[in-house]
């Protein structure tokens, strides 16, 4: 199976064998849509023996840029697989999701599929994406959440409305006060969204009145895993395995 997370970032594509993820390829989604189109040409004719060597030529996208959904579609089906694009609205489990279907992001049911489909009954993710989100689920319900902007979109909007300010990166901090811009801008960021996400999970925890496992996915998560209160679960690749298991019961169940 071949799982796609296509985001406002980023596109991964995943290969499962026998469930089990062999090999992550990444491109870049803000590509005019020939160029991104091009580049998956490119990923199949590069990739043939893998995809060849498929024993399900099944393949399921999350998806939260729809310009892509048709594209990926027809170049999967000219390649014999039988595709299918998540819709919150036909998920198996969605009975247990308190939120409006109409809205909430695939990629968020993702996430949700992956702790449903191992039955953990309390827990919060924090996605570190394009934006930051919480999935909060207790008693095995999904509640909903919130989200506030990613980090490196944060970045990319100072760097384009401070003339003095040419070029920072996101990185782990070892103090907060600082002498020079570069380590303010570094420093300023690590402990605004740390603490954000210290803070967020403190206020959920008291108005929900539970004791959840806290997971956090996502590039940026494993910068403040240490650092996170509650003792957090790092799973890079948190959001694929929940677009398999939900593969798995569409394509298997």
């Amino acid at each position: 199976m071949i799982v796609i997370d296509a985001g406002n970032t980023n596109i991964v594509i995943g290969f499962y064998t026998k469930n089990k993820l062999n090999k992550i390829i990444r491109l870049k989604t803000k590509n005019k849509i020939n160029i991104t189109q091009k580049e998956i040409n490119k990923f199949f004719k590069s990739n043939k023996k893998l995809i060849n060597n498929l024993k399900d030529r099944f393949c399921i996208l999350c998806s939260v840029v729809p310009s892509l959904n048709l594209i990926f579609k027809n170049i999967f089906q000219k390649n014999k697989f039988k595709f299918y694009v998540i819709n919150p609205i036909k998920i198996p489990f969605k009975n247990s999701i308190n939120y409006n279907l109409n809205q909430i992001g695939s990629d968020r049911i993702a996430n949700y599929a992956y702790v449903y489909s191992k039955k953990i009954k309390d827990c919060i993710i924090v996605d570190f994406g394009t934006a930051t989100t919480f999935d909060v689920i207790k008693n095995n319900q999904y509640l909903g959440g919130l989200i506030f902007p990613g980090i490196n979109l944060s970045m990319e909007t100072l760097l384009k409305n401070a003339e003095l300010i040419k070029t920072s990166k996101i990185s782990k901090s070892k103090k907060i006060v600082n002498n020079n811009t570069f380590a303010s801008i570094q420093s300023g960021f690590y402990f605004g969204y740390l603490h954000a996400v210290n803070g967020i999970l403190k206020q959920i925890i008291k108005e929900n009145n539970f004791k959840p496992k806290v997971y956090i996915t996502g590039g940026l998560g494993k910068i403040f895993r240490d650092k996170i209160i509650y003792k957090p679960i790092y799973k890079e690749h948190l959001t694929l395995e929940g677009i398999k298991e939900i593969g798995n019961k569409h394509f298997y169940e």
